[in-house]
Formats: C-alpha cells, structure tokens, sequence
C-alpha cells in the first residue's frame, strides 16, 4: 500500500495579523477500519531526555521536497546499508 502523505499549513495570529507561518508533514496511517494522520517527527536528545517533536518547515516547497523523497526511498535520518559485492 502505497502511503498519503500531506502538507498541514499553521499560522499564529496576534491582534489579527499574521505573525508567524510554517508547515508541518502529515502521514496517514490505518488502525482497525480508522484513518488517521500522524506527524513525522524528530528526535532531540539531551542529557538523557528524548524528545520527539514535528519537523516543521519555513515554505511549502520545502515540506513538499520531503514528501517526495520519502516517496524515492530515502530515509528521514540515520544510516542505510546495500549488499555491493558477495565474493565465494
């Protein structure tokens, strides 16, 4: 099954005016007979403590560009490991 992913616009009012703008990168996942988004997140580390918080972006390009490299098979962080040569 191939994954829906999608593009969340927030924007922070005060008074009226916009203030501050970014996007975030949704997923869409199955539980049972539900269909729910779940944000794609990051992992911060300190002194021991983890967090996860949303990947969140300055445009909608950028969040798109994200999309579609994980759509290639490209991994959101870490390492990734191919066989290149077996030798008998």
């Amino acid at each position: 099954m191939k994954k829906i992913y999608r593009v969340v616009k927030h924007t922070y009012y005060e008074q009226g005016e916009i203030k501050k703008e970014h996007y975030t990168v949704q997923c869409q996942s199955k539980f049972l007979w539900w269909k729910l988004w779940d944000n794609i997140t990051d992992i911060e580390c300190h002194d021991g403590d983890c967090e996860t918080h949303p990947l969140t972006f300055n445009t909608e390009t950028d969040a798109t560009n994200l999309i579609t490299n994980l759509q290639k098979g490209y991994r959101l962080k870490g390492w990734d490991k191919e066989i290149i040569t077996v030798v008998k």
